[in-house]
């Protein structure tokens, strides 16, 4: 994906979490009273786990041993830090902004050095977090919560650690593949 592609995408998915936050409540509440909420999330993230999955080893550059203990060791700090949420809407931040920080890795400059561009997507990432819950605040419906605000830079930063480890050898041998990690991860 070009990052014109890929401002535009973002720019799309942004306003798409955006407007969607005065209706969500209800359909999270339907869900919880007919005992489907758990089950919806629980099949979110098994979708967002295979797509993942096959995004990255679809390249057989990433079927090494060490990039499967790579890709295994992310998905346990996902688990660690996921698991013990008691709210499934907080456990859903970790797709819809991990979703975010790929698509800003794949929009940002490339002439860029990684760590600018690491540190101004994190940056990018936290601050849409922050504008979601800001909206929240005005909504009837809804109400501004500050962990929300963590979550979601939280899921960020995962996902653009994860491009970074995915890419690092590339690096190292010369041949860097960050921009097409990103932009395999969005499309």
């Amino acid at each position: 994906m070009s990052p014109r592609a890929a401002r535009v995408t973002l720019a799309v998915y942004l306003v798409a979490i955006y407007a969607t936050l005065g209706i969500v409540r209800t359909i999270t509440n339907f869900l919880r009273d007919h005992g489907l909420l758990r089950v919806t999330v629980v099949a979110a993230f098994a979708i967002a786990g295979v797509a993942v999955l096959w995004l990255i080893l679809r390249d057989a550059r990433n079927r090494s041993w060490r990039k499967v203990l790579a890709l295994l060791i992310v998905g346990a700090v996902y688990a660690a830090v996921i698991y013990p949420m008691k709210s499934p809407e907080e456990k859903i931040h970790f797709i819809e902004y991990g979703g975010v920080a790929l698509l800003a890795h794949a929009a940002a400059p490339r002439n860029l050095s990684r760590s600018k561009r690491f540190i101004g997507c994190a940056l990018f990432v936290a601050a849409a977090g922050w504008i979601d819950e800001g909206i929240q605040a005005l909504l009837p419906s809804r109400y501004y919560d500050l962990r929300d605000v963590m979550f979601n830079a939280a899921a960020g930063l995962l996902a653009l650690v994860a491009v970074a480890i995915f890419s690092a050898r590339e690096r190292t041998l010369g041949t860097d593949r960050s921009d097409e990690v990103a932009g395999d991860a969005i499309h």
